[in-house]
């Protein structure tokens, strides 16, 4: 399919990135006013700890132990926590790059967007001749947890995935209403394999498909009656103008 050359395609993970910032100064601010408390008593605890083995084993070892207490200490005050913002903006991020050979081939490519009297956002708006499909995102990167279904249930680990699904038909709903077209629910899944032939499944009328073949499912869709560059680009029109980009 080419449409026309050199739609953009910018934006993706902004909204997530500006709260996972916000949440890291919190966080940041917190463990500076723990530290008030905690690293004159880390401080104290190395001095003991230094004594004691340098007594025992000479001043060499003391200093050593005096300083991995230091240490040990500085980092259980400051060590980072999981971000999920971030993470999901990195997803995003991900999606973006995948999708962008669609956006220089004239599909419309649309990222971060906001849904209209809504704080929700829709991750990814992707427009071609099948007609238009919302990506949603998910970074699961987790080495303990695995995706799984059974019993018409997906779950992540041991967390039922039914809500999130449920979620991304209402974004694609709301999208639908703005756009004035039928969009189709994807759920794009970095990291976890999906357990099913060419880790794809459709669950509860949203496609689940690892990210890696998300631009090839995408490109394999076949043409809707109808749709031709005009109306892509008339819908994509009507994004800029019903969905703008979301602004947190």
């Amino acid at each position: 399919m080419a449409i026309a050359p050199g739609r953009r395609s910018a934006g993706a993970g902004a909204s997530a990135r500006r709260i996972g910032e916000l949440a890291r100064t919190a966080e940041r601010t917190e463990q500076h006013r723990r530290a008030k408390v905690t690293l004159p008593l880390t401080a104290a605890g190395a001095v003991v700890v230094g004594v004691a083995a340098a007594a025992l084993l000479g001043w060499e070892l003391g200093t050593v132990a005096a300083v991995a207490v230091l240490a040990y200490g500085v980092h259980r005050t400051y060590r980072r926590g999981r971000n999920s913002w971030a993470s999901g903006a990195a997803g995003e991020e991900a999606t973006a790059r995948l999708l962008a050979p669609l956006a220089r081939r004239g599909y419309a490519v649309l990222h971060d967007r906001a849904i209209p009297f809504s704080r929700a956002n829709l991750d990814h708006l992707v427009v071609g001749v099948f007609g238009a499909a919302l990506v949603d995102s998910k970074n699961w990167q987790s080495k303990k947890s695995r995706v799984t279904v059974s019993g018409g249930l997906l779950r992540y680990g041991q967390y039922d995935q039914t809500k999130m699904l449920r979620t991304v038909v209402w974004e694609a709903e709301q999208a639908a209403r703005a756009l004035g077209v039928p969009v189709r629910p994807i759920v794009a899944i970095h990291g976890a394999k999906v357990p099913a032939p060419r880790g794809r499944l459709e669950l509860h009328g949203v496609t689940v498909i690892e990210a890696k073949r998300l631009r090839s499912m995408l490109e394999g869709l076949s043409p809707q009656p109808g749709w031709d560059a005009a109306r892509v680009t008339a819908v994509e029109q009507r994004a800029e103008q019903h969905l703008p980009p979301h602004t947190g």
